[in-house]
């Protein structure tokens, strides 16, 4: 059975929320910055690439916030790891996506924590999780459990 990482970035930029903004066919959606972990890497250079890559940040710092498991038949298995990001530096600039599928990465937006209830961000269940975390620098790593892939 196939097992697939990936990793995703928490930055509080100038107090907001770092996002990507992804488009897809006639719709488009949020999500953090992060993709997938290449076979000869660690999910922490992972992380760093894909900051990089996707928004010219260079991660300094950073702790692991959340895991969370996802499973199907035909896809086998998958495990997300979500990680705050204390310290970086760099300007802020849209990159690229060099896993674009079905999707393109659009722009990188600075949201507000409580509009993300406004708009389509993924994963959902991040949505509230975030704020409440937020508030204490992501001081307790949260396991989020098992899920079916979306």
């Amino acid at each position: 059975m196939k097992t697939n990482l990936r990793v995703a970035a928490i930055i509080l930029y100038e107090g907001k929320l770092l996002t990507t903004k992804m488009k897809k066919k006639y719709s488009s959606y949020y999500v953090l910055p992060g993709g997938g972990v290449e076979m000869e890497e660690t999910i922490y250079e992972a992380i760093k690439r894909e900051v990089k890559e996707e928004t010219n940040l260079d991660v300094l710092k950073l702790k692991l916030a959340y895991i969370k498991e996802l499973k199907n038949k035909q896809m086998g298995r998958g495990v997300e790891f979500y990680f705050y990001v204390e310290e970086y530096r760099g300007g802020l600039k849209k990159g690229f996506d060099p896993e674009e599928k079905e999707s393109t990465l659009e722009d990188v937006e600075l949201l507000n924590l409580d509009a993300l209830n406004d708009i389509v961000f993924h994963p959902e269940e991040l949505k509230e999780q975030l704020k409440i975390d937020a508030k204490n620098n992501f001081e307790t790593f949260k396991y989020l459990g098992l899920k079916d892939y979306p």
